[in-house]
Protein backbone atom coordinates (compact mmCIF):
# COMPACT_ATOMS: atom_id res chain seq x y z
CA UNK A 1 0.00 0.00 0.00
CA UNK A 2 2.45 2.66 -1.20
CA UNK A 3 1.89 5.51 -2.63
CA UNK A 4 1.82 4.67 -6.69
CA UNK A 5 0.58 1.39 -6.34
CA UNK A 6 -1.93 0.88 -9.33
CA UNK A 7 -4.06 -1.88 -6.79
CA UNK A 8 -3.95 0.63 -3.94
CA UNK A 9 -7.59 1.20 -3.92
CA UNK A 10 -8.83 -1.96 -5.14
CA UNK A 11 -8.43 -1.90 -8.72
CA UNK A 12 -6.55 -5.10 -9.55
CA UNK A 13 -5.35 -6.37 -13.13
CA UNK A 14 -7.04 -10.01 -14.41
CA UNK A 15 -6.45 -11.28 -17.28
CA UNK A 16 -5.42 -7.66 -19.01
CA UNK A 17 -8.87 -5.87 -18.13
CA UNK A 18 -8.81 -3.35 -14.79
CA UNK A 19 -12.10 -5.01 -12.53
CA UNK A 20 -13.11 -1.72 -10.11
CA UNK A 21 -13.41 -3.68 -6.76
CA UNK A 22 -13.97 -0.62 -4.49
CA UNK A 23 -15.08 -1.85 -0.78
CA UNK A 24 -16.86 1.29 1.29
CA UNK A 25 -15.42 1.34 5.07
CA UNK A 26 -19.70 0.39 6.25
CA UNK A 27 -18.82 -3.02 4.36
CA UNK A 28 -15.67 -3.77 6.45
CA UNK A 29 -16.36 -6.73 9.43
CA UNK A 30 -16.17 -4.70 12.95
CA UNK A 31 -13.07 -6.84 14.33
CA UNK A 32 -12.75 -4.59 17.94
CA UNK A 33 -13.90 -7.73 20.21
CA UNK A 34 -10.70 -9.33 21.17
CA UNK A 35 -11.89 -13.07 21.30
CA UNK A 36 -8.80 -14.65 22.68
CA UNK A 37 -8.58 -14.54 26.39
CA UNK A 38 -6.01 -17.23 27.08
CA UNK A 39 -2.89 -19.19 26.34
CA UNK A 40 -4.42 -22.26 25.07
CA UNK A 41 -7.06 -19.94 23.23
CA UNK A 42 -4.56 -18.18 21.16
CA UNK A 43 -2.49 -21.43 20.52
CA UNK A 44 -5.81 -22.87 19.19
CA UNK A 45 -6.57 -19.38 17.27
CA UNK A 46 -2.92 -20.50 15.89
CA UNK A 47 -3.71 -23.32 14.65
CA UNK A 48 -7.15 -22.15 13.19
CA UNK A 49 -5.46 -19.68 11.38
CA UNK A 50 -2.85 -22.15 10.19
CA UNK A 51 -5.62 -24.17 8.88
CA UNK A 52 -7.45 -21.56 6.58
CA UNK A 53 -4.19 -20.84 4.93
CA UNK A 54 -2.68 -24.24 4.36
CA UNK A 55 -5.35 -26.40 4.85
CA UNK A 56 -4.07 -29.79 5.84
CA UNK A 57 -1.04 -29.61 4.51
CA UNK A 58 -0.41 -26.95 7.49
CA UNK A 59 2.86 -24.44 8.20
CA UNK A 60 5.46 -25.24 5.14
CA UNK A 61 7.90 -26.31 7.60
CA UNK A 62 9.27 -28.56 5.60
CA UNK A 63 10.34 -26.21 2.57
CA UNK A 64 13.43 -24.14 1.51
CA UNK A 65 13.93 -22.35 -1.04
CA UNK A 66 16.71 -22.38 -4.34
CA UNK A 67 19.81 -19.98 -3.07
CA UNK A 68 22.43 -18.63 -4.96
CA UNK A 69 25.08 -17.36 -2.79
CA UNK A 70 27.60 -14.69 -2.96
CA UNK A 71 25.21 -12.53 -5.25
CA UNK A 72 25.96 -9.03 -6.18
CA UNK A 73 24.48 -6.32 -3.82
CA UNK A 74 21.07 -5.01 -4.83
CA UNK A 75 21.13 -2.22 -2.37
CA UNK A 76 23.61 0.48 -2.62
CA UNK A 77 26.05 2.13 -0.24
CA UNK A 78 25.69 -0.59 2.74
CA UNK A 79 28.43 -0.68 4.89
CA UNK A 80 29.47 -3.41 7.28
CA UNK A 81 28.36 -5.90 4.70
CA UNK A 82 30.01 -9.38 4.41
CA UNK A 83 27.98 -11.21 1.79
CA UNK A 84 24.55 -11.73 0.14
CA UNK A 85 22.67 -14.39 -0.78
CA UNK A 86 19.60 -14.98 -3.20
CA UNK A 87 16.45 -16.72 -2.29
CA UNK A 88 13.77 -17.97 -4.82
CA UNK A 89 10.76 -19.69 -3.41
CA UNK A 90 8.61 -21.52 -5.55
CA UNK A 91 4.69 -20.95 -4.23
CA UNK A 92 2.31 -22.02 -7.29
CA UNK A 93 2.98 -21.78 -11.31
CA UNK A 94 3.86 -18.58 -12.33
CA UNK A 95 4.29 -17.22 -9.08
CA UNK A 96 7.87 -17.11 -7.20
CA UNK A 97 8.78 -15.38 -4.28
CA UNK A 98 11.74 -13.36 -3.87
CA UNK A 99 14.47 -12.50 -0.57
CA UNK A 100 18.02 -11.83 -0.09
CA UNK A 101 20.04 -12.49 2.87
CA UNK A 102 22.48 -9.78 3.80
CA UNK A 103 25.40 -11.08 5.83
CA UNK A 104 26.64 -8.83 8.31
CA UNK A 105 30.70 -8.48 8.49
CA UNK A 106 30.37 -8.46 12.72
CA UNK A 107 27.52 -10.79 13.28
CA UNK A 108 25.64 -10.56 16.86
CA UNK A 109 23.72 -14.14 15.77
CA UNK A 110 19.77 -12.14 15.32
CA UNK A 111 18.43 -11.81 12.07
CA UNK A 112 15.89 -9.33 11.32
CA UNK A 113 13.41 -9.92 8.64
CA UNK A 114 13.13 -6.72 6.50
CA UNK A 115 9.91 -6.91 4.90
CA UNK A 116 8.85 -4.52 1.78
CA UNK A 117 4.90 -3.19 0.61
CA UNK A 118 3.98 -2.70 -2.39
CA UNK A 119 7.43 -1.55 -3.90
CA UNK A 120 9.80 -3.60 -6.38
CA UNK A 121 13.34 -2.74 -4.83
CA UNK A 122 14.93 -2.60 -1.86
CA UNK A 123 17.59 0.23 -2.74
CA UNK A 124 15.30 3.64 -1.73
CA UNK A 125 17.57 6.65 -0.98
CA UNK A 126 20.67 5.74 1.28
CA UNK A 127 20.97 9.90 2.49
CA UNK A 128 20.73 10.78 5.52
CA UNK A 129 16.91 12.99 5.02
CA UNK A 130 14.00 11.22 5.53
CA UNK A 131 13.08 10.65 2.05
CA UNK A 132 12.23 7.90 0.34
CA UNK A 133 10.67 4.88 2.03
CA UNK A 134 13.35 3.84 4.18
CA UNK A 135 13.96 0.24 3.06
CA UNK A 136 17.95 1.40 2.41
CA UNK A 137 18.85 2.80 5.76
CA UNK A 138 16.56 -0.10 8.10
CA UNK A 139 18.67 -2.75 6.81
CA UNK A 140 22.25 -0.63 6.27
CA UNK A 141 21.10 0.76 10.42
CA UNK A 142 21.25 -3.18 10.85
CA UNK A 143 24.15 -4.87 9.24
CA UNK A 144 25.66 -1.73 11.43
CA UNK A 145 24.82 -3.28 14.62
CA UNK A 146 25.49 -6.66 13.44
CA UNK A 147 22.34 -8.09 12.83
CA UNK A 148 21.79 -10.25 9.77
CA UNK A 149 19.07 -8.88 7.51
CA UNK A 150 16.53 -11.23 5.46
CA UNK A 151 14.58 -8.44 3.01
CA UNK A 152 11.34 -10.11 1.64
CA UNK A 153 9.16 -8.85 -1.25
CA UNK A 154 5.61 -9.29 -2.11
CA UNK A 155 4.18 -11.18 -4.22
CA UNK A 156 3.77 -9.87 -8.19
CA UNK A 157 5.99 -6.92 -5.91
CA UNK A 158 9.80 -7.63 -7.05
CA UNK A 159 12.41 -7.19 -9.44
CA UNK A 160 11.42 -9.19 -12.57
CA UNK A 161 7.42 -9.05 -11.55
CA UNK A 162 6.74 -5.63 -10.58
CA UNK A 163 2.65 -6.30 -11.86
CA UNK A 164 1.23 -5.77 -8.44
CA UNK A 165 -3.00 -7.06 -9.01
CA UNK A 166 -3.04 -8.96 -5.35
CA UNK A 167 -6.63 -8.54 -5.43
CA UNK A 168 -6.78 -10.61 -8.50
CA UNK A 169 -4.64 -13.55 -6.72
CA UNK A 170 -7.87 -14.45 -5.15
CA UNK A 171 -9.33 -15.86 -8.22
CA UNK A 172 -6.82 -18.26 -8.01
CA UNK A 173 -7.79 -22.14 -7.15
CA UNK A 174 -5.07 -23.44 -4.71
CA UNK A 175 -5.42 -25.54 -1.04
CA UNK A 176 -5.97 -23.31 1.72
CA UNK A 177 -6.26 -19.70 0.58
CA UNK A 178 -4.11 -17.13 -1.11
CA UNK A 179 -3.17 -15.28 1.40
CA UNK A 180 -0.40 -18.06 2.01
CA UNK A 181 1.07 -16.74 -1.11
CA UNK A 182 2.30 -13.63 1.28
CA UNK A 183 3.62 -15.70 3.81
CA UNK A 184 5.51 -18.51 2.44
CA UNK A 185 8.41 -15.84 1.07
CA UNK A 186 9.19 -15.44 4.85
CA UNK A 187 8.42 -18.38 6.28
CA UNK A 188 10.64 -20.82 3.02
CA UNK A 189 13.35 -18.52 3.67
CA UNK A 190 13.35 -18.96 7.51
CA UNK A 191 13.64 -22.77 7.32
CA UNK A 192 16.95 -22.40 5.40
CA UNK A 193 18.03 -19.91 7.81
CA UNK A 194 17.73 -21.86 11.20
CA UNK A 195 18.78 -24.90 9.14
CA UNK A 196 21.74 -24.18 7.23
CA UNK A 197 22.92 -21.45 10.36
CA UNK A 198 24.11 -25.41 11.48
CA UNK A 199 26.55 -25.75 8.50
CA UNK A 200 29.12 -22.97 9.10
CA UNK A 201 27.79 -21.27 5.99
CA UNK A 202 26.89 -18.05 7.82
CA UNK A 203 26.60 -17.19 11.47
CA UNK A 204 23.96 -19.37 13.31
CA UNK A 205 21.45 -16.94 14.70
CA UNK A 206 19.62 -17.80 18.03
CA UNK A 207 17.01 -15.14 17.73
CA UNK A 208 14.50 -14.11 14.70
CA UNK A 209 12.25 -10.75 14.71
CA UNK A 210 10.65 -8.70 11.72
CA UNK A 211 9.97 -5.35 9.94
CA UNK A 212 7.71 -4.61 7.52
CA UNK A 213 6.34 -1.59 5.68
CA UNK A 214 3.20 -0.70 4.44
CA UNK A 215 2.11 -4.15 2.87
CA UNK A 216 5.46 -5.23 4.14
CA UNK A 217 4.23 -4.02 7.61
CA UNK A 218 0.58 -6.47 7.41
CA UNK A 219 2.73 -8.89 6.37
CA UNK A 220 4.72 -8.58 9.31
CA UNK A 221 1.70 -8.19 11.44
CA UNK A 222 -0.16 -11.72 10.07
CA UNK A 223 3.51 -13.50 10.00
CA UNK A 224 4.50 -12.97 13.98
CA UNK A 225 0.71 -13.96 15.01
CA UNK A 226 1.24 -17.53 13.37
CA UNK A 227 5.12 -17.59 13.82
CA UNK A 228 5.81 -17.74 17.70
CA UNK A 229 9.63 -17.79 16.78
CA UNK A 230 9.35 -13.92 15.91
CA UNK A 231 10.53 -12.55 19.03
CA UNK A 232 10.04 -8.79 18.49
CA UNK A 233 7.78 -7.51 15.55
CA UNK A 234 7.68 -3.60 13.98
CA UNK A 235 4.75 -3.38 11.71
CA UNK A 236 5.47 -0.01 10.31
CA UNK A 237 2.34 1.87 8.82
CA UNK A 238 1.01 -1.62 7.68
CA UNK A 239 -2.45 -1.99 9.53
CA UNK A 240 -5.03 -0.18 12.01
CA UNK A 241 -8.79 -2.45 12.88
CA UNK A 242 -10.87 -2.75 10.22
CA UNK A 243 -13.39 -1.01 11.82
CA UNK A 244 -11.33 2.38 12.15
CA UNK A 245 -10.57 1.95 8.16
CA UNK A 246 -11.88 4.04 5.72
CA UNK A 247 -10.59 5.81 2.08
CA UNK A 248 -7.19 5.04 1.43
CA UNK A 249 -6.59 2.82 4.45
CA UNK A 250 -8.87 0.19 3.49
CA UNK A 251 -6.39 -1.58 1.41
CA UNK A 252 -6.32 -4.06 -0.98
CA UNK A 253 -8.03 -7.20 -0.48
CA UNK A 254 -5.53 -9.08 1.71
CA UNK A 255 -6.00 -6.53 4.22
CA UNK A 256 -10.11 -7.16 4.53
CA UNK A 257 -10.91 -10.31 3.47
CA UNK A 258 -13.93 -11.08 5.61
CA UNK A 259 -13.51 -14.84 5.69
CA UNK A 260 -9.97 -14.21 6.71
CA UNK A 261 -10.67 -11.98 9.67
CA UNK A 262 -13.83 -13.55 10.98
CA UNK A 263 -11.15 -16.08 12.16
CA UNK A 264 -8.70 -13.62 13.64
CA UNK A 265 -9.63 -9.88 13.90
CA UNK A 266 -6.83 -7.54 13.68
CA UNK A 267 -6.71 -7.01 17.82
CA UNK A 268 -6.49 -10.66 18.20
CA UNK A 269 -3.80 -10.83 15.73
CA UNK A 270 -1.76 -8.10 17.53
CA UNK A 271 -2.17 -10.49 20.48
CA UNK A 272 -1.09 -13.52 18.96
CA UNK A 273 1.65 -11.49 17.29
CA UNK A 274 2.77 -10.21 20.93
CA UNK A 275 2.32 -13.16 23.46
CA UNK A 276 5.14 -15.37 24.55
CA UNK A 277 7.94 -15.13 27.00
CA UNK A 278 10.50 -12.29 25.44
CA UNK A 279 7.77 -11.53 22.41
CA UNK A 280 6.78 -7.64 21.81
CA UNK A 281 5.45 -5.89 19.41
CA UNK A 282 6.34 -2.30 18.49
CA UNK A 283 3.20 -1.03 15.97
CA UNK A 284 4.74 2.33 14.41
CA UNK A 285 1.83 4.38 12.60
CA UNK A 286 2.90 7.83 11.20
CA UNK A 287 0.64 10.94 11.39
CA UNK A 288 1.20 12.60 8.44
CA UNK A 289 1.25 9.46 6.24
CA UNK A 290 0.14 10.20 2.79
CA UNK A 291 -0.88 6.47 2.11
CA UNK A 292 -3.31 4.91 4.90
CA UNK A 293 -3.34 4.50 8.70
CA UNK A 294 -2.29 8.77 9.51
CA UNK A 295 -4.20 11.19 10.90
CA UNK A 296 -5.51 12.11 7.08
CA UNK A 297 -7.17 9.29 6.42
CA UNK A 298 -8.88 9.08 9.62
CA UNK A 299 -12.75 9.71 10.04
CA UNK A 300 -13.30 11.31 13.32
CA UNK A 301 -16.74 11.61 12.46
CA UNK A 302 -17.30 7.85 12.42
CA UNK A 303 -15.02 6.96 14.89
CA UNK A 304 -16.44 9.09 17.63
CA UNK A 305 -12.83 9.52 18.37
CA UNK A 306 -10.02 12.06 17.42
CA UNK A 307 -7.03 10.01 15.50
CA UNK A 308 -4.41 9.46 18.40
CA UNK A 309 -7.11 9.54 20.82
CA UNK A 310 -8.31 6.37 18.34
CA UNK A 311 -5.55 4.35 18.21
CA UNK A 312 -5.10 4.69 21.87
CA UNK A 313 -7.82 2.91 22.23
CA UNK A 314 -7.26 -0.16 20.86
CA UNK A 315 -4.10 -0.26 21.97
CA UNK A 316 -5.43 -0.05 25.35
CA UNK A 317 -7.59 -2.65 24.98
CA UNK A 318 -4.75 -4.87 23.21
CA UNK A 319 -2.20 -4.18 26.23
CA UNK A 320 -5.02 -5.33 28.48
CA UNK A 321 -5.58 -8.38 27.08
CA UNK A 322 -1.76 -9.66 27.61
CA UNK A 323 -1.61 -8.00 30.44
CA UNK A 324 -4.50 -10.47 31.91
CA UNK A 325 -3.06 -13.23 29.73
CA UNK A 326 0.64 -12.93 30.83
CA UNK A 327 3.76 -12.62 28.74
CA UNK A 328 4.30 -10.51 25.92
CA UNK A 329 4.29 -6.64 25.08
CA UNK A 330 2.08 -4.83 22.36
CA UNK A 331 2.93 -0.88 22.41
CA UNK A 332 2.07 1.32 19.72
CA UNK A 333 4.16 4.50 18.46
CA UNK A 334 2.71 7.26 16.55
CA UNK A 335 6.07 8.63 14.37
CA UNK A 336 5.26 12.61 14.72
CA UNK A 337 9.07 13.17 12.68
CA UNK A 338 8.46 11.29 9.42
CA UNK A 339 7.15 13.33 6.56
CA UNK A 340 5.40 10.73 4.81
CA UNK A 341 4.75 6.88 4.30
CA UNK A 342 7.95 5.38 5.67
CA UNK A 343 10.26 3.98 8.11
CA UNK A 344 12.10 7.52 9.42
CA UNK A 345 15.72 7.96 10.89
CA UNK A 346 13.40 7.99 14.34
CA UNK A 347 11.67 4.71 14.08
CA UNK A 348 14.92 2.90 13.33
CA UNK A 349 17.00 4.58 15.93
CA UNK A 350 14.84 5.80 19.02
CA UNK A 351 12.11 2.86 18.34
CA UNK A 352 13.78 -0.16 15.97
CA UNK A 353 16.84 -0.47 17.43
CA UNK A 354 16.09 0.69 20.87
CA UNK A 355 13.58 -2.14 21.36
CA UNK A 356 15.99 -5.07 19.40
CA UNK A 357 18.75 -3.82 21.95
CA UNK A 358 16.22 -4.38 25.30
CA UNK A 359 16.18 -7.92 24.35
CA UNK A 360 19.96 -8.97 23.65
Amino acid sequence: MTPGNFSRFGVPLLLGVLLPVRVDSAQLLDDRAITVQSAREIAAKRRELIKYLWGGAGFPDGRLPNVVTNVANPVKQLSHLSRVDKFHIDMAPGLQGLAYHFIPQHPNHELVVVHHGHGCTLDDDPSPNDVGYGLQRTINALLREGYGVLGVFMPHMRPGDCTGGHDAMFQTNTVGSPIKFFLEPTAVSLNYLKTRSRTGRFPKYDAFHMIGLSGGGWTTTIYAAIDPTIRCSFPVAGTIPLYLRTGGSVGDREQFEATFYRVAGYPDLYVLGSHGRGRKQVQILVRRDDCCFGEAQHDAKSSGMAYAEAMRAYETRVRAALQKIGNGSFRLEIDETAPSHMISHHAIEKIILSELQKTR
